[in-house]
């Protein structure tokens, strides 16, 4: 065995050397073009596709069927299925104890008078549940969904004692989401029902009397509202009724939204229970109730009964990293015996039902039970009722220097590093938040220069200025939100075409990056890239660089990749070209995996993103689940170059254990597979490289971030594809490629199939 990997890995060397040396290729011959053809695998691989991956957690199962459906995950805001129930001496506490997680308030139905006693739980029912929010500013970006400049904010809670066919035993998630782009300025209103009342969260069509929207039966219940343009300040408020009408139980989503002088409002959608039984035709429903318990758990077995509003990423599981924000919560419950909205009388700053969440927002709040958002610092803690009523707030401003360098902070001191959390800065290393904490720690780090551990007092900090060491290597992500940060990761350079900047490249000290970077949310997604370009257009090189390892073993989520996600201990972060024009990348070698949660989303171990007029050659890339993606608006050609490249499976996939995600899930052919190459744009030219990968490449013909139909146009010539059947016809990879053809797909004769077919067969076999 080791004999035929040793000769196979010479074989795929030499062919890719004869590859690159010229696009006439010695031993190489272009294939015959005179007729289309689809049939372009091999008779071996035509009828045995690659098994659905078998999955016991619920959040891949639900997320599994969802895309199988072709849901978009921007309609989809799951819960927490992460199976932890936090207690305390009976009482229940948040499911979450870092961030990322939904920030916000959190109602849980627990009271410690005002942090003097023990705490206890109590249980609150109302017939309705407000938020109110008023945004001044926002600015967010986080690469890995399909919303980069875009926030949910979610009034979540748990409608206890509906009546489905006469039973009132239950409980169903009601959620009013708000999809906000910060970058187009739009809102969008919708909602989910997720079924609570039982661990398998099953929700049929049947339950349902009358609706607006759609049910996935299953797994949930969706509906699309209004959409509006909206400017700062804006204001908004949500609302989640209840009533019972002709004997059935319904919840009501309710709105109104103030914005440049206007005033819009209403209710998007009215959910009535299949409340009465056929042998009862006169049977009237209970009064549903939102139930708040701090000591009773959802009929799930793991979800609390709370009450949130947070802010979390848009859809899917998935997270969002805020850069800046200036914004106010308020979460109120209909009090009965006032008949007023009231607010919640014990808090927290964190939701617990949703899977969506955020960093970078620092929560404090006022007496008259308003939190605030600054972009700071997420920490997780009880605010008003949980805490003495004088718990002062305080201030934290200052710079930093480099402007790209990465600061987290810690209560109190020495620092934390288990209880740390990310602090983000401006373009010009600027940060400004409000917690109630009245001293920190802070770490502030940056690729080839040294640490600096230092104590931050409330009030004007100054500045943090780091000094070079190159011995330390590359020891964090390199990050350039624009021009003007790239020289504080760059060698040498300025920008311009005969003198690009030249990305730092030498090997960390340690062999991995900081563990800080490691951060995930419960459905695995990264917090940080390993590289970002972000609105960058300056000439720059990325060559050679390191493998951007985190190491999850014996961290705070060892459990979570390796137990629950069953994923290998250690991964190597992404790069990212955002909005990036004039860079290549050259010479590296590129892997990593995503968890199964990811499915969907435009995830890529290198991900071009609206980005043009750059070049991607001469590089390694060992795939896991999806290695290189490309995106650009329909309206917008890319005009990149992919030269040169070599695919290769990586052999990590033969074992049952992994479960690779699906990029493109509505797909027919290979849905759930490695992929070395997805295409969303046109213009782009995709030539002389090596494909020995499962799915070798695909570019379907509909938008990834939008889901509309799209015609892309691309020059695909030249390319070596393992699944090609020589004197087949040009190479669309049986129709996955709609962009276009290969005519002259590369033939290396001496190159035999069989090996290179028992690479990505290994896998299917397992």
């Amino acid at each position: 065995m080791l004999k035929r990997k040793f000769v196979l890995a010479i074989v795929i060397f030499v062919a890719f050397a004869m590859v690159m040396s010229s696009m006439a290729l010695i031993g190489g011959v272009p294939a015959n073009n005179s007729t289309s053809s689809q049939a372009n695998t091999p008779s071996s691989l035509v009828a045995s596709h690659y098994a659905n991956p078998t999955l016991t957690g619920k959040a891949a199962q639900v997320m599994k069927a969802l895309t199988e459906k072709g849901i978009s995950a921007n309609y989809v805001y799951l819960p927490n299925f992460n199976p932890t129930v936090h207690k305390k001496d009976g009482v229940i506490t948040p499911s979450y104890t870092t961030a990322p997680a939904p920030m916000g308030i959190g109602a849980y139905g627990i009271s410690n008078n005002n942090g003097a006693g023990p705490a206890t739980a109590y249980n609150l029912t109302t017939g309705s549940v407000m938020a109110s929010l008023n945004v001044s500013s926002l600015q967010d970006f986080y690469a890995l969904d399909d919303g980069p400049n875009s926030v949910t904010f979610q009034l979540n809670a748990v409608l206890h004692n509906v009546a489905l066919f006469g039973n009132s035993s239950y409980a169903f998630w009601t959620q009013n989401v708000v999809f906000y782009s910060a970058r187009t300025q739009s809102l969008l209103l919708l909602d989910n029902l997720w079924n609570f009342s039982s661990p398998s969260f099953n929700l049929t069509q049947n339950s349902l009397y009358s609706y607006s929207g759609i049910p996935v039966s299953p797994v949930y219940y969706y509906a699309v509202g209004p959409a509006f343009h909206v400017t700062y300040p804006f204001s908004l408020n949500l609302y989640l009724n209840t009533s019972v009408i002709n004997g059935r139980s319904t919840v009501f989503y309710n709105y109104s939204l103030e914005t440049s002088g206007n005033y819009f409002s209403g209710s998007y959608d009215r959910i009535i229970f299949n409340s009465t039984p056929s042998s009862n035709p006169s049977y009237t429903a209970p009064a549903p109730q939102y139930l708040i318990s701090g000591n009773t758990i959802t009929p799930d077995g793991f979800i609390p009964y709370d009450a949130e509003i947070m802010l979390g990423g848009p859809g899917g599981g998935s997270t969002a990293n805020v850069l800046n924000i200036s914004a106010t919560m308020q979460l109120k419950y209909m009090n009965a015996t006032t008949s007023a909205y009231t607010s919640f009388p014990d808090t927290f700053d964190v939701g617990s039902q949703t899977g969506e969440t955020s960093q970078g927002v620092a929560v404090s709040w006022s007496p008259n039970d308003v939190a605030t958002l600054t972009a700071g610092p997420s920490y997780l803690y009880g605010m008003w009722g949980l805490t003495p009523a004088s718990t002062p707030m305080y201030t934290y401003s200052g710079s930093v220097n480099p402007p790209n360098s990465f600061m987290f902070t810690s209560p109190g001191g020495p620092f934390n590093a288990t209880l740390s959390a990310w602090v983000p800065l401006s373009n010009t290393g600027q940060y400004s938040f409000i917690i109630p904490y009245g001293s920190l720690s802070s770490n502030v780090m940056l690729s080839n220069y040294k640490p600096m551990l230092t104590t931050l007092t409330p009030g004007n900090g100054g500045q943090i200025t780091l000094s070079h060491d190159f011995r330390l290597g590359v020891y964090t992500p390199l990050y350039a939100m624009d021009n003007a940060q790239l020289q504080y990761i760059s060698y040498y350079g300025n920008g311009m075409p005969g003198n690009p900047y030249m990305i730092y490249n030498n090997a960390p000290m340690k062999g991995y990056i900081n563990p800080l970077f490691g951060e995930l949310n419960d459905y695995a997604f990264p917090a940080f890239s390993g590289l970002l370009l972000h609105n960058v257009n300056a000439y720059t090189v990325v060559s050679s660089e390191p493998s951007f390892k985190v190491n999850y073993a014996n961290n705070v989520y060892s459990q979570l990749i390796t137990a629950f996600f069953g994923l290998p201990s250690a991964n190597n972060l992404g790069i990212v070209l955002y909005q990036t024009s004039n860079a290549t990348v050259y010479g590296n070698q590129i892997t990593g995996w995503f968890s199964f949660e990811q499915t969907g989303f435009p995830v890529a171990n290198l991900l071009l993103w609206n980005s043009q007029n750059d070049t991607v050659m001469y590089n390694q890339f060992t795939t896991l689940d999806s290695s290189m993606l490309v995106y650009n608006t329909q309206t917008q050609d890319g005009n990149n170059l992919i030269y040169g490249n070599l695919f290769i499976q990586s052999s990590q996939l033969n074992t049952g254990k992994y479960a690779v995600i699906a990029v493109s899930p509505t797909l027919n052919l290979s849905t759930y597979g490695p992929v070395a190459l997805s295409m969303y744009s046109s213009g782009n030219v995709i030539s002389g490289n090596f494909f020995i990968v499962y799915n070798t490449a695909i570019s379907p013909n509909y938008s990834i971030y939008s889901g509309y139909g799209v015609n892309y146009t691309d020059s695909w010539n030249h390319n070596f594809w393992w699944n090609y059947v020589y004197g087949s016809g040009p190479y669309n990879n049986n129709g996955q490629i709609t962009s276009g053809y290969d005519y002259f797909p590369i033939v290396i004769h001496g190159l035999g199939s069989y090996h290179l077919m028992r690479i990505v067969e290994d896998f299917e076999r397992n």
